[in-house]
């Protein structure tokens, strides 16, 4: 006969000793279950919450760094309204330099224009436009400027 059959005919089938037997039963299962190693299914389960935990940390680490350089950018820019006097000095002659250069690369160009003229088209730009300093005395060499580096 088996063994549940002997057992419920010894103790008269309490409901007490039956659950006793289940629980002890399921027991040794997973106990039996345990020392074999987990299942396969169990690892990769454990695997991929582990490798979703690791995740989230990363994404953690990554807003704060995102979070950290924004700060900074941020108190780069409020320092920044601290430019010296003598910077914006500097910035506005090297803006005029630069603008000086611009007004005698036009005018070289300008006589350079006159050069290409007809002697025709010359005297027709004169009349129409007017005399331009940069145009009179066309035919003399173009100096580049001394300053230039």
């Amino acid at each position: 006969m088996c063994f549940w059959c002997l057992f419920v005919a010894q103790y008269g089938g309490s409901m007490k000793y039956v659950l006793l037997m289940i629980v002890v039963a399921f027991g040794l299962v997973l106990a039996v279950r345990t020392s074999a190693g987990p299942a396969p299914q169990q690892d990769v389960i454990r695997l991929d919450s582990r490798i979703s935990q690791l995740e989230q940390r990363f994404y953690t680490i990554e807003t704060s760094l995102r979070t950290l350089e924004q700060q900074s950018r941020m108190a780069g820019m409020n320092r920044g309204g601290s430019v010296t006097p003598d910077e914006i000095n500097l910035l506005r002659s090297e803006i005029q330099t630069l603008q000086a250069r611009i007004i005698e690369d036009e005018c070289a160009l300008a006589k350079l224009d006159e050069r290409t003229l007809s002697p025709t088209a010359r005297e027709a730009r004169r009349r129409a436009v007017g005399t331009d300093p940069c145009r009179a005395n066309f035919e003399l060499p173009l100096r580049p400027p001394s300053h230039r580096d």
